[in-house]
């Protein structure tokens, strides 16, 4: 998990977003453009899982699209890493002590769009260890504006993909610090409290 933390650090250059350019209050809902799966994505695996966190065990979960068959696992979707350090707080301000452990559940909000539930919500994670998470885009749908090509429009809009957070529902959305490598489709941010987060522009 250190070496993903370290493999962050490395890609500063490649980091775009990494300051709220959403203005003091966020985004409504009905002014983001959410990220879309393609039509030919395979479907996911699940669109729910959970695991156990516990502190002094680092620990992760991944959702995955189907693979060869409906019970094969395909490409990884979405992970989620937990340092054994990174539980601080739960969702009542109670801190953590040792051998402590929660569940953690993460959701796919709606499969045909990047938007993901983790909760508890209100967990909080230390600031010096986060938890960690990644969102894999290759299935995602590329012709971002829906003019039926890929174009320099759709590259310009790639660019402007951000990750965005909702800390309960109905309220603003907030573009949050990330790390975005393009040639991967992929999208990796540390993780400080659980809510809703998106990919969105």
């Amino acid at each position: 998990m250190r070496a993903i933390a370290l493999t962050l650090l490395t890609a500063a250059a490649l980091v775009l977003g990494c300051t709220d350019s959403s203005g003091p209050g966020g985004v409504p809902t009905s002014q983001l453009n959410f990220v879309r799966q393609d039509t030919l994505a395979p479907p996911l695996l699940a669109t729910r899982d959970s695991f156990w966190a516990k502190v002094d065990d680092g620990r992760e979960l991944s959702l995955y699209y189907q693979g060869a068959t409906p019970s094969d696992s395909g490409e990884e979707f979405v992970r989620l890493e937990v340092p054994g350090d990174g539980l601080l707080r739960r969702p009542d301000g109670s801190g953590f002590q040792v051998d402590d452990s929660i569940l953690i559940t993460i959701t796919v909000v709606d499969p045909d769009r990047f938007i993901f539930q983790f909760e508890p919500a209100g967990l909080v994670f230390s600031a010096e260890h986060p938890a960690r998470l990644k969102i894999r885009y290759p299935n995602a749908q590329h012709d971002f504006d829906g003019d039926g090509d890929q174009d320099g429009d759709d590259d310009s809009i790639e660019r402007a993909l951000g990750l965005w957070y909702q800390r309960v529902p109905a309220e603003r959305w907030v573009r949050v610090g990330f790390v975005k490598f393009e040639e991967l489709d992929e999208i990796a941010a540390n993780i400080f409290s659980f809510s809703q987060y998106a990919v969105a522009w």
